[in-house]
């Protein structure tokens, strides 16, 4: 007489989703190498093409712990001051405006902990998720 296994699968099924964290924590476990790829799919049932992706994405800083957020935007009149990073918390007062071709070379970005970001315009979405990663911090 044959032996024959037979797996039950209960629960709601479909495909499971992982928070970035949780990606961000498997392709940090699998930092070795294909071998340590393999090993961590394995411990935590998880696809090694999906550990392979999650790494491409944290690379080109698609993916990235915090979660976006909306936050409240304030357009000022007057040019930012002078520095790309200002520790103020509050925008200083008005300078002498600019020429316009100045002005919308800019953007102003205030994070959460105070500091102010000023960058150009045509400002990579990566490049700038890696500077607000960096800089917000508090």
């Amino acid at each position: 007489m044959a032996v024959q296994r037979i797996e039950v699968i209960t629960g709601a099924g479909g495909r499971r989703t992982y928070s970035a964290e949780e990606k961000i924590r498997l392709v940090g476990e699998a930092h070795g190498g294909r071998g340590a790829v393999v090993a961590v799919a394995r411990r935590h049932g998880v696809c090694t093409s999906l550990i392979y992706r999650w790494r491409r994405q944290f690379k080109s800083g698609e993916l990235s712990a915090a979660a976006p957020s909306f936050v409240p935007v304030h357009v000022l009149e007057g040019p930012p001051s002078a520095g790309l990073l200002s520790p103020t918390k509050t925008p200083s007062a008005p300078e002498p405006a600019p020429s316009a071709e100045r002005r919308a070379a800019l953007v102003e970005v205030v994070l959460a902990n105070g500091r102010v970001l000023r960058v150009a315009e045509d400002i990579a979405p990566a490049t700038l998720r890696r500077l607000v990663g960096a800089l917000d911090s508090p």
